[in-house]
């Protein structure tokens, strides 16, 4: 079936223009003139997503909850159904729209207003419950990814003491006991839409997982350039803590700062493994980008570990307001 009659499936016109949105890394998405409106397109990556009708169903979980709660200050894309469904299937490939959101604002300059969002996004999802299947299997899973890059051939050895050594102090930290709550999963502030109200977007990870993952990415997300200046990661962390308002435990306060590492070495490590095989996670790059994408991770990783005691001490004085 041509692309731009996929919109037919969900009741719309055939799309008189398509355009590639080259921002992702996994799913291919265009940008569908579709008679009066635009809308996002996107068909789902079935070599990451083994399980659409999964994601999909976690979607409409989240877009009912947060769709329903009497006072959220965001919002998700509503996808449009395709029948019963809010996904089609075409040619053995699963498709999903919703109506284009203009961007209003540069959500990657407001850390405060990311933090906030997606402390709300856990709270508002707070009790939930997803589909039993995972819409990744192993996602998030450090001693997963550590295989994968065994297997694929560490090119980097000196790393090796730096990891071994953080996988053992994150294994005390995140324990059996921590609370896994309904998180986004892939939380950073180019998944917020700044519009009339900020809409979370990209909710294909929405799993269950320590609140400190999402703060993990936030921060990590935030700090590109490194954690020097912690203005930033004050913000964010104000914000968060706003948004979640008084939700996580205090061994979960405690772990969010081991969320930063966890996020950091783990991203990390995916490119490094990535830059050591054919068939790569992240779509269009290349070994040599993957090698440089990794190496720069590692170092945010010493900037993060060289930072900890002022990081943990922000994260207390924000959470204990």
């Amino acid at each position: 079936m041509e692309i731009d009659l996929i919109p037919t499936l969900f009741g719309l016109p055939e799309a008189s223009e398509l355009k590639v949105l080259s921002s992702g890394h996994i799913n291919r998405t265009f940008l569908a003139e579709c008679g009066s409106g635009k809308y996002i397109l996107q068909s789902l990556n079935s070599s990451v997503f083994r399980s659409p009708q999964a994601v999909m169903n976690n979607i409409r979980i989240v877009g009912e909850i947060i769709g329903t709660a009497a006072v959220s200050g965001i919002s998700v894309p509503h996808f449009i159904a395709a029948g019963d469904k809010i996904y089609a299937a075409a040619d053995n490939e699963v498709w999903r729209m919703y109506r284009y959101i203009p961007t209003a604002a540069n959500a990657a300059a407001e850390p405060a207003a990311a933090g906030l969002h997606f402390g709300e996004f856990i709270r508002l999802m707070d009790g939930a419950e997803l589909d039993p299947q995972p819409a990744i299997e192993g996602f998030h899973d450090l001693d997963r990814y550590f295989r994968e890059l065994s297997a694929a051939g560490n090119p980097h050895r000196r790393i090796e003491a730096l990891t071994e050594s953080l996988r053992s102090t994150l294994a005390e930290v995140f324990t059996e006991k921590l609370r896994k709550r309904v998180i986004h999963g892939d939380a950073k502030p180019d998944n917020i839409i700044i519009g009339e109200t900020p809409v979370i977007i990209d909710l294909d990870t929405v799993m269950y997982g320590y609140a400190a993952i999402d703060y993990g990415d936030l921060v990590r997300s935030v700090c590109r350039s490194g954690a020097a200046d912690l203005n930033d990661v004050r913000a964010l962390t104000r914000g968060f803590a706003q948004g979640l308002d008084g939700v996580l435990e205090a061994d979960e306060i405690n772990s969010l700062y081991y969320g930063i590492l966890w996020c950091t070495v783990e991203l990390a490590i995916r490119y490094l493994t990535d830059s050591q095989r054919e068939e790569k996670y992240f779509r269009g790059k290349s070994s040599a980008d993957c090698l440089a994408r990794a190496e720069q991770l590692f170092e945010q990783l010493e900037e993060f570990t060289a930072n900890g005691s002022e990081i943990k001490e922000l994260i207390h004085r924000e959470f204990m307001k």
